[in-house]
């Protein structure tokens, strides 16, 4: 069996799609405040883009835990 963690910041854009990013493995003390840091960094500094639209704001921030069996 085994368990793989993503960190998923999920960014609303200027035109109202979302954009997506997931980072393998994260920390296991990272807290809320800490990656909302970053993700408004990432906006202030127009670090996120998608068909040159800029994210406008968080939209969301989770952590996903899946667990794979072999068969």
């Amino acid at each position: 069996m085994a368990v793989t963690k993503n960190l998923q910041m999920v960014f609303a854009l200027a035109d109202g799609k979302k954009l997506t990013y997931n980072l393998t493995d994260p920390k296991d003390d990272v807290t809320k405040a800490q990656v909302e840091t970053v993700m408004n960094g990432m906006i202030t500094n127009s670090v996120v883009m998608k068909d040159n639209v800029a994210a406008a704001k968080i939209d969301g921030i989770y952590v996903r835990t899946v667990e794979s069996t072999e068969l």
